[in-house]
């Protein structure tokens, strides 16, 4: 009887250890919400074609508090909110999904495709999704959190994605940036770095690296009462983004190629959908259906668009 029990407890003594790694990670990502002092830092270290010239250094700073939207045992949806002196500011958005088995890649030119990984390639992995400020995709990559004593940490594999806004209208001698980011809770909340490689890729899918960079992006504790307008912002403004998040998830799960334009009557695809969300906000009724109709509408006509240049850049 006693060898019995013995068996059964060392038999599930594997999954026990599981499921205390599965809530680290958990309480990891989770711990990344509050309230922050934000400093981003950005500057190239090697240049990798004859010539070339290390671009100045870029660095900006901030308030900005970080909103758990979702929360299941599985999915942990993360809205940043920047509080300027001009304004409040949506920014990006993070989505951590656990073992999940799909995956949207960055191609290039404002292209994704979808690609489904096998159940041991995600074993005991997460899925950092992060996208643009109107929840479009930006990129996805899945890695281990690593728990060593005080030490909890993300990393992720080298992932392709779009420019930087910091230089997606300045620079044209690169179209996609090769990126490793790792997420590691800090004494005084956490820290983003970014081993990034400025990627041409030509039309036949040569590739050559410009530049490698080192990002560090700090989040220091702040007191929640100075970013009190950002909460309030969020907290009226919430449902609209809801719906408009509703709509590109539906897209997500329906296609397997997403191709954007970059502008429709001189404006990104952010500034209209920022202009429609700000008209149903001040509407006298709010109306969730018209919002979801008119995302819908927007989307498309960046895709339609997108699909028109393709084809006139091939004749």
């Amino acid at each position: 009887m006693r060898f019995a029990f013995v068996f059964l407890l060392f038999s599930l003594l594997p999954a026990f250890a599981g499921e205390g790694k599965f809530e680290k990670d958990r309480k990891a990502v989770l711990a990344m919400a509050g309230a922050y002092v934000v400093d981003f830092h950005f500057h190239e270290t090697v240049g990798f074609v004859p010539g070339y010239d290390l671009k100045p250094a870029k660095d900006s700073a901030g308030m900005e508090i970080v909103i758990v939207v979702e929360d299941t045992p599985k999915r942990i949806v993360l809205q940043h909110i920047l509080q300027t002196s001009r304004g409040i500011v949506k920014h990006w958005r993070q989505d951590w999904e656990y073992e999940s088995t799909v995956m949207w890649e960055y191609q290039k030119d404002n292209v994704w495709t979808k690609r489904t990984l096998s159940k041991d390639e995600v074993k005991g992995k997460w899925t950092q999704r992060v996208y643009q400020v109107d929840d479009s995709p930006r990129y996805e990559s899945i890695g281990a959190w690593t728990h060593i004593g005080n030490l909890s940490q993300w990393e992720s594999a080298l992932t392709r994605r779009p420019l930087p806004r910091r230089e997606y209208t300045t620079r044209d001698d690169y179209n996609v940036m090769m990126a490793k980011n790792r997420h590691a809770l800090t004494p005084t909340g956490w820290v983003h770095e970014q081993d990034n490689y400025k990627l041409h890729i030509d039309e036949d899918g040569g590739e050559k690296v410009i530049a490698r960079e080192f990002g560090l992006n700090t989040y220091d504790h702040a007191n929640e009462d100075k970013l009190s307008e950002a909460v309030a912002w969020w907290q009226e403004n919430s449902r609209v983004w809801k719906d408009v998040r509703s709509v590109w998830t539906e897209l997500f799960k329906r296609e397997e190629r997403i191709a954007l334009a970059e502008q429709i009557e001189d404006k990104a695809l952010y500034r209209h959908i920022f202009a429609m969300a700000r008209e149903a906000m001040e509407a006298e009724t709010y109306d969730g259906e018209q919002v979801r109709k008119r995302t819908e509408e927007l989307i498309q006509q960046f895709r339609k668009e997108a699909e028109n240049v393709g084809k006139t850049a091939s004749l």
